[in-house]
């Protein structure tokens, strides 16, 4: 089978206009604060009044509208410290963006478990990484629901969500929180994955992984209507118990990545009982949109993943893109390491794990599966939605050439078809989050957010999506440091 070889190339570092508009006049004499010190610092407030940013360059017409952002941001309460950064409560991070202003304003998601610890001023449930002394037993899978890894706009709401459980329905506007999202009583408190896929005709799939589930684990598959109703569900059991954090979806099926990270009970938490089984291998099972009843089993090669870029099919045969990691270190040992503030922490960078943006080619008639690495390390990987499916340029968080921090300091762009990459290098202590793709009526554009932690500011970038060397069009920032987060959304004014 062919299989296509990606091309490296040495992309531009950026120009001296794009080191002007996003780096300014760094007075400052202070040796820079680690990425873990101010990225992954706890919000002390409820929420952050509006604040202007204060705008270089031009915002184009296309970008007007809100940029959303969620991520972990009550990581410390009453002096005690959580352990993973998957543990923190969600906070939304609203950007609206109009012709000659960017604001901001922030909140955290009023679950029942933020409001519970709010009243008692300190934390009364372990989290998902780490195990709380005399911590309450949970009640259901929402008792410890912190809605902190992702937005999705749906009927006139943004759903936070979070892997383990339910959704929370959140007023755009205002970003009060309306309550738990129930898609019916029977599916109530039931895993729901923090990367639903919306297709063309609005149709929103996802995802539940419920790798506790029985002796082997299971999947429950959402099909919902624009109209915010589950119209259709299938519980697949797995072969063994697997970690799952994502899917993808070609123009007939839905496909998803089971790497050999297997649950298994007695850990005391939930992410320290999984264990590293590279002898299984790795799983991929694709399911039929018009019936999800029809499964078909794939075996690859062991590999973690986190985030998938697209699919496409052509032919007999699935082509998929996702972000690999050789194991699951990012989840069990790095994660714990960002939040750590000891003194040696830093021993965790040097071993910080990397995916490497890799293609997968799942043969329908003849049942392989092959696996072909880019050699290019991207993470939080999109594309366009343009156009339906097929091959197209594949956008992610990278690193400038040479060069390997712990932390992103570049938006990158892969061309499948012609191996041609190409990436937007930010200035020094700059930790880049995931670009947004909006599509314009002319130029595509790349939208995003960023964190100075020399300047202890946070910033909004605009990148033409096909010329990320010359740097971004627009970034706007202001005297404020946000935590980092996971993922976002873009809505359109």
């Amino acid at each position: 089978m062919h299989r296509r070889q990606f091309l490296k190339t040495a992309a531009c570092v950026a120009s001296a206009p794009y080191l002007s508009l996003i780096a300014g006049n760094d007075a400052s004499a202070e040796e820079s604060l680690p990425a873990w010190k101010l990225g992954w610092r706890s919000v002390d407030v409820d929420s952050f009044a509006p604040m202007s940013l204060t705008v270089d360059g031009e915002i184009p017409p296309d970008v007007m509208g809100t940029l959303y952002r969620n991520g972990p941001a009550k990581l410390e309460r009453a002096g005690v410290r959580y352990q993973h950064w998957f543990d923190g409560d969600g906070m939304i991070q609203q950007f609206t963006i109009r012709p000659d202003s960017v604001v901001h304003r922030g909140k955290f998601i009023a679950t029942a478990k933020y409001a519970e610890e709010q009243a008692a001023g300190r934390f009364l449930y372990s989290g998902a990484g780490t195990e709380l002394p005399n911590s309450r037993p949970g009640r259901n899978n929402d008792s410890g629901n912190v809605a902190n890894t992702s937005l999705l706009p749906l009927n006139g709401e943004l759903l936070a969500l979070w892997e383990g459980c339910s959704a929370y329905r959140v007023d755009p506007d205002t970003l009060q929180t309306l309550g738990r999202k129930d898609w019916s009583e029977e599916l109530q408190h039931m895993p729901f994955s923090a990367h639903p896929l919306v297709d063309s005709d609005g149709t929103v799939w996802n995802v539940g992984s419920a790798s506790f589930a029985g002796s082997s684990g299971a999947l429950f598959v959402y099909r919902i209507n624009a109209a915010g109703n589950v119209v259709a569900s299938q519980l697949i059991k797995t072969p063994f118990a697997g970690y799952l954090h994502s899917f993808t979806m070609s123009e007939r099926y839905l496909i998803f990545y089971i790497g050999p990270h297997v649950f298994e009970r007695g850990g005391s938490t939930f992410v320290n009982s999984f264990r590293w089984q590279p002898n299984r291998g790795s799983r991929l099972v694709v399911v039929d949109k018009d019936d999800l009843s029809t499964q078909r089993w794939f075996e690859a090669p062991s590999g973690f993943v986190f985030h998938c870029a697209n699919a496409y099919e052509r032919e007999r045969r699935i082509i998929a893109h996702l972000s690999l990691y050789e194991d699951a270190g990012i989840l069990d040992t790095a994660m714990f390491g960002l939040l750590d503030t000891s003194a040696d922490a830093a021993t965790h960078y040097p071993q910080f794990p990397r995916a490497e943006l890799a293609t997968l080619e799942l043969d329908l008639t003849g049942g392989r599966v092959d696996v072909c690495s880019s050699g290019e390390l991207l993470e939080f990987p999109g594309t366009s939605p343009r156009g339906g499916y097929g091959e197209k340029p594949i956008y992610g968080t990278g690193h400038a050439p040479g060069e390997l921090p712990t932390y992103s300091n570049a938006v990158v762009r892969v061309d499948p078809s012609s191996g041609n990459v190409s990436r937007a290098v930010f200035p020094d202590k700059h930790m880049v989050e995931e670009p947004l793709l909006v599509n314009g009526h002319g130029n595509d554009w790349l939208v995003g957010t960023f964190l100075d932690f020399g300047r202890k500011q946070t910033g909004v970038y605009v990148l033409n999506a096909d010329d990320l060397d010359a740097g971004p069009v627009a970034v706007a920032r202001m005297n404020r440091a946000l935590p980092l987060g996971f993922h976002g959304c873009f809505v359109g004014a």
